[in-house]
């Protein structure tokens, strides 16, 4: 058998974290790796274990337990029948923590001598676990990676942030928050308008229970509705939902998992009725992964978009995340044509691919060159309300410094490529990232206070409401409101304590670091418009005409400018691209584990232009 740690998601799911992390491990160890893309069917799967004959197989599905266990169950039955169930073979599977506990009660790890793994709240576990599995380790490389990943874990905080983080929970105040007040009726029919009525950043949460009908989700929906807890309901589509809305049949022999499951007009009707109660909450699902524009239009018909905003993606839902079934050059061109029919329709639009890159370890000049791209977009097609999402703690190892850097570098960017005379106007949206959260229940709403208080130093017009216990299971409706309860009153305290921990803040820190940003992205940003053919466009005032067009965005994917390591798809993936933590948490990109500084742009664009022969 071969010397490799094979890694790969069961059912689709395109979360790919946690075995970034693992093949980093395994790389420090000396071990080589492959992760396969996460479309890619069990089929396909079975034939290269087959072929490649790894010694370490990882296996991760990281949503609901029931289909976990399904997933994990019917694929360990394929490698039984195929005969590569291996005395010599070492298999780890990765899920939720309720998962593991599922799969322990059912005696499936005894029966293929599988090891689990799980996040832990003591992230030293976590490694020390993953290091087991791969039986190689000497003591002092143990000692080392268990140290490491420690070290990157707790980069230097804004401590006066922990303070007022814990006093939210004092005596439970936070319980005590009043519900939200009842817009007016203009403000419940544009998002504009509610947030000019809040006296604090609206709040957007997801929320849809994966269950085999609607039903759950329309009570949830209600008693949310009923609390005043939210402002916008981004209603949580399940993957079916998103591939098969308008076709019912194809929902009876699929198991769903991530969201509700609605099927048709009716379902979508019976969801918006739910939510014209206490503050009427908006209404928007997730972006589709085709016939977006017909689906956009049967929305406004029903009701949902009205008062509400749409999120596009740009490079992703395709064959890129295994999310739906178009190529990356033709999902472009549909995005693009989606938020052009948005801004008509006058829509407000949010491009969210910043998150989707941190989730696949980019390194931080992308992730804010992946801010100039959407902002180009949205100002070339005519959008004139543009919601931008700033994910902060993600990855989990961001710290507070390298987040206020990265996002106050999109900022400065976003305004530097306005066209001359443009008044769109840009409503930041600040939410904190879901692997961030600990599956200690306490721990979790602690830290969702302090992400919210962080979060208000950029001074966001929307909050983006991720429920604490979401690294533990799916937010039910209670978890919602008691969520929005701690995220409003952290708000409370952030306003109350706001002179004190702006001048707590190691500024300098800060500016250092986006001064770097800003040398590296303009770097970026030149080589997108050459690839455009407009090398000599020096304005940033003009950019966005070449970087919105989907040739530049094509190319930009094409020849790896944009890029990531923990992209699986074989056209996309750059396995030479190496990222790592820095100090305070920030994400660089390096040629070797081993370096001190990191690789500059000028020099990963000359080996692009080498590798493809480039010339401008």
């Amino acid at each position: 058998m071969k010397n490799l740690y094979l890694a790969m998601t069961l059912g689709a799911d395109p979360h790919t974290v946690g075995i970034y992390k693992a093949v980093r491990i395994a790389n420090l160890l000396g071990i080589p790796s492959k992760i396969l893309a996460t479309d890619m069917d069990d089929e396909k799967k079975i034939q290269i274990i087959k072929e490649e004959a790894p010694v370490f197989l990882g296996l991760s599905y990281r949503l609901s337990p029931d289909k976990a266990v399904y997933e994990l169950q019917k694929f360990l039955k394929k490698m039984e029948n195929a005969g590569l169930i291996r005395d010599e073979q070492f298999i780890c599977f990765a899920g939720l923590l309720p998962t593991l506990d599922l799969v322990r009660k059912l005696g499936i790890d005894k029966k293929y001598n599988i090891s689990l793994m799980g996040s832990y709240k003591d992230i030293d576990r976590t490694t020390s676990e993953t290091i087991d599995f791969f039986r190689i380790a000497t003591s002092d490389q143990r000692k080392k990676i268990i140290k490491m990943v420690h070290d990157e874990s707790e980069p230097e905080r804004i401590k006066i942030i922990d303070e007022i983080a814990k006093d939210v929970f004092r005596n439970d105040a936070y319980l005590l928050e009043p519900p939200l007040p009842v817009p007016s009726q203009k403000a419940v029919l544009s998002i504009t308008d509610r947030i000019d009525e809040s006296k604090i950043p609206i709040i957007r949460s997801h929320y849809g229970v994966p269950a085999p009908d609607i039903n759950p989700t329309v009570d949830g929906i209600r008693r949310i509705a009923q609390a005043r807890a939210i402002d916008e309901l981004s209603l949580g589509s399940s993957d079916l939902s998103q591939r098969y809305y308008g076709h019912p049949e194809m929902f009876l022999d699929r198991k769903n998992d991530g969201g509700v499951p609605y099927k048709n007009r009716e379902d979508l009707e019976r969801i918006f009725a739910a939510s014209r109660d206490g503050n009427f909450p908006s209404v928007k699902p997730y972006c589709h992964v085709n016939n977006i524009i017909p689906f956009i239009d049967e929305c406004l018909d029903i009701g949902m978009l009205k008062g509400a905003h749409q999120a596009i993606p740009l490079f992703w839902f395709n064959e890129l995340d295994g999310r739906g079934p178009m190529t990356v050059p033709d999902s472009i061109e549909e995005h693009l044509r989606a938020v052009q029919y948005l801004a008509k329709k006058g829509i407000p639009v949010e491009m969210n691919d910043p998150n989707q890159w941190s989730s696949r370890m980019v390194h931080d000049t992308l992730f804010v060159v992946s801010y100039c791209l959407l902002s180009s977009v949205m100002y070339k097609y005519g959008v004139k309300n543009m919601v931008v999402q700033c994910q902060f703690n993600k990855p989990a190892t961001t710290g507070d410094y390298a987040d206020l850097a990265k996002m106050m570098t999109g900022q400065y960017f976003i305004e530097q490529l306005r066209p001359a005379g443009n008044r769109t106007r840009v409503l930041y949206e600040c939410r904190s990232g879901i692997e961030h959260f600990s599956t200690d229940q306490e721990l979790a709403k602690f830290q969702l206070a302090r992400s919210t208080i962080l979060q208000m130093l950029i001074n966001p017009s929307i909050l983006h409401l991720v429920s604490y216990c979401e690294a533990d299971h799916v937010a039910t409706a209670d978890d919602v409101i008691e969520s929005s309860k701690i995220l409003r009153h952290a708000v409370r305290l952030f306003r109350e304590n706001e002179q004190d921990i702006r001048r707590a803040v190691k500024w300098d820190v800060v500016q250092k670091r986006s001064d770097f940003l800003k040398e590296e992205v303009r770097v970026v940003l030149d080589e997108l418009v050459a690839l455009s053919g407009h090398r000599k466009i020096t304005n940033l005032r003009e950019y966005h005409q070449y970087l919105g067009q989907a040739k530049t965005l094509q190319g930009a994917m094409q020849y790896g400018i944009m890029a990531a390591p923990g992209i699986t798809h074989k056209k996309y993936a750059h396995p030479e691209l190496l990222t790592k933590i820095g100090e305070y948490g920030v994400m660089d990109c390096y040629r070797n584990w081993d370096d001190n500084n990191p690789m500059r742009e000028k020099e990963r664009l000359a080996d692009i232009r080498k590798k493809y022969n480039l010339k401008y």
